[in-house]
């Protein structure tokens, strides 16, 4: 009896179900069988519990790269999207439309693969230069877009300053191997909680049209 005692208390466990047939082997063999029976039982419960660690794993991974651009590593466009409008009633929000100068000119000029070392340097260099709290996504092409959380006008308009001189920063090896650098024009606008996301981004993204217009590498606020 001791044995299927235990044989039903080890059946309890997570992953370590015994089918009914073991009782009964169990009964009629108890002293043969209840060792190995238990080893056996107790070997496959940690398999099952690393099987379900490594499926909890990869669902995770895959779960977050189905959220992030391939090339920069960045939010993608819809999962920037999805992310800025849970935060987007909140006040103090600021939103930075940032577009490449002259970013046509890598890939006629040095290759598609240089256009795309800059795009991910860039990427990089936006991840660096931000917060915990702030999130930040490429739109498409060499479009990149950011929220930045819980700010002043001042301190806002200093982070995105930062943001661009980072950029301003980057020397990018093209793979002719000559070096390249690269700039960005940035358009700044307060989150209007009342009207929805896109709102805010059409008034950063004509603030950065007139950076561009402006002379380029540089930040305009939206009025």
């Amino acid at each position: 009896m001791g044995t299927i005692l235990i044989m039903a208390i080890v059946s309890t466990i997570p992953g370590m179900f015994i089918p009914l047939r073991y009782f009964s082997v169990g009964i009629f063999c108890s002293a043969s069988i209840s060792t190995p029976v238990c080893v056996l039982l107790v070997r496959q419960g940690e398999e099952n519990r690393l099987l379900r660690h490594e499926l909890e794993r990869r669902v995770e991974e895959l779960a977050y790269l189905a959220d992030r651009d391939g090339l920069t590593g960045l939010l993608s466009r819809n999962a920037f999207f999805d992310r800025a409008g849970r935060v987007h009633a909140r006040p103090g929000n600021w939103y930075l439309l940032i577009d490449i100068d002259h970013f046509k000119r890598f890939n006629d000029d040095h290759g598609h693969q240089t256009g795309d070392a800059v795009l991910h340097a860039v990427g990089s260099a936006i991840a660096q230069a931000l917060g915990p709290a702030d999130l930040s996504g490429r739109l498409g092409g060499e479009e990149f877009a950011v929220c930045l959380t819980d700010c002043a006008a001042d301190l806002a308009t200093r982070r995105a300053e930062h943001v661009r001189a980072s950029i301003q920063a980057l020397r990018v090896r093209a793979a002719s191997g000559h070096i390249v650098r690269v700039t960005a024009s940035i358009g700044l606008s307060a989150s209007d909680p009342i009207r929805p996301i896109e709102a805010s981004l059409h008034r950063a993204d004509l603030a950065m049209y007139a950076a561009k217009t402006g002379g380029r590498n540089q930040v305009r606020r939206a009025a």
